[in-house]
């Protein structure tokens, strides 16, 4: 069992045996590989991977973990630090954007220097899992059909007159039942299923084993037909919504038509446009916490055009708006991209400043950041690194509209909310 690790961009060879200094796969290895992608790219429209010169393969912004077999490729950020360290952030920037609780009680150090992405999310995810079980497993009232010899619940009298008509010893009854055997158990045990085989840690394995043992009362479900829809929580089981959205990372990442085999079809591929987007937004989210101001998450969703006949055209979707009583100080948006300091404006590209253009002329803000991910050669981190203003003075009078470009360094995730609280400050200092 080998694992190759790698960052995004760096390519993967080709040839006889599997080396991870080398990032050498087998021709097996590339055929499984070349599956993978096209099997990624017919489920979500997209391959993680590009092809290369001499079939070697390119890891685009996509990062996690993809099972060749008994053998894995990691793919991690593209961020200054040591393997263990990007690793270990990598995880955290997952559990945070899933709103998953790294402090919560019993779940101790979770990265270890040795283990994968995988089996750090693997970890958290059966910690989570046993301070639920230790609680007792989720029961709710499900509806039942029985042909019974004493009444239970309600009679159903067109069952009664289908079924018993010359049975008088028995009567169809309707009922409710507490039981645990519902959906949400059900949606956990399929994600410890797919676990099983795929971990390769010992701890994870035994944590795994027993958890699923907790769900032997519970039904199995079809891994290939699972009713997300009605997948809803209530106020008893909301704190279960992180635990079931990684449930569902763990489902979705399994992919069968790819291999056969115990260590077979699983990929855990995480676009780094989204992630950083989530991320970055669950913390801005932290930072205001307990404040008059409101921070949303992917909107409020307005369009950009009117079609002649009078429907909306072009819907705009900023990252995070920042208001305070019901107005909006500004608009923030991720881009997963490296700036370059060498190129005119560090590289920004001028699709991003259209976007935000766009944003804040729909969104009447006054102030639009760009928030690009930190690096070394860009130098110190600075709350404001570049400041455009917009050739719009007549919309908002003499002060008009700005676009801010910044960074956020993720090289020390401690340091993050004060990062972004430094730079939102200076934000709303250039509006007083």
């Amino acid at each position: 069992m080998g694992m190759l690790a790698v960052q995004e961009y760096q390519r993967i060879y080709c040839g006889d045996a599997f080396d991870a200094a080398t990032r050498t796969i087998t021709a097996k290895h590339h055929r499984v590989l070349e599956k993978t992608c096209e099997e990624y790219k017919r489920r979500f429209g997209v391959s993680p991977f590009d092809h290369g010169p001499r079939k070697s393969f390119v890891a685009k912004n996509f990062v996690g973990v993809v099972c060749l077999g008994r053998d894995q490729i990691e793919v991690l950020p593209k961020i200054e630090s040591e393997t263990t360290q990007v690793r270990k952030n990598l995880s955290s920037m997952i559990a945070t954007a899933l709103d998953m609780d790294l402090h919560a009680p019993g779940l101790g150090q979770m990265e270890r220097t040795d283990e994968s992405v995988l089996e750090i999310l693997v970890r958290l995810f059966c910690r989570h899992m046993w301070n639920m079980v230790r609680r007792g497993l989720v029961r709710k009232y499900l509806g039942r059909s029985e042909n019974l010899s004493v009444l239970r619940g309600r009679l159903s009298v067109a069952s009664q007159i289908r079924m018993n008509l010359s049975r008088p010893d028995r009567l169809a009854c309707d009922f409710d039942e507490f039981s645990d055997n519902n959906l949400i158990n059900q949606v956990l045990k399929a994600a410890l299923r797919v676990l099983l085989p795929v971990v390769r840690s010992p701890e994870n394995q035994r944590n795994l084993a027993e958890l699923l043992f907790c769900f032997q009362e519970v039904d199995d479900l079809a891994l290939a037909g699972i009713p997300w829809y009605a997948l809803a929580t209530d106020r008893l089981t909301r704190h279960l919504e992180p635990l079931l959205n990684l449930a569902r990372v763990f489902i979705e990442g399994r992919s069968q038509d790819v291999l056969s085999g115990p260590n077979s079809g699983f990929t855990l591929l995480f676009d780094m446009n989204e992630l950083f987007e989530a991320y970055v937004g669950a913390v801005a989210r932290k930072v205001f916490a307990g404040t008059s101001t409101q921070v949303s998450l992917q909107g409020p969703r307005l369009h950009l055009a009117k079609r002649p006949d009078g429907g909306s055209a072009f819907q705009l979707r900023p990252d995070i708006v920042v208001s305070d009583n019901g107005e909006i100080r500004f608009i923030a948006d991720t881009k997963w991209k490296r700036l370059k300091p060498s190129d005119f404006r560090d590289g920004v590209a001028a699709s991003d400043v259209y976007q935000m253009y766009a944003y804040s002329s729909r969104y009447r803000a006054p102030e639009v950041v760009l928030l690009y991910p930190h690096h070394a050669e860009l130098g110190e981190w600075k709350a404001r690194r570049a400041e455009y203003w917009l050739e719009d003075n007549c919309v908002l009078g003499a002060e008009g509209r700005r676009i801010g470009v910044t960074t956020i360094d993720l090289r020390d995730l401690a340091t993050v909310p004060a990062q972004l609280a430094n730079a939102f400050a200076t934000v709303q200092s250039t509006q007083l």
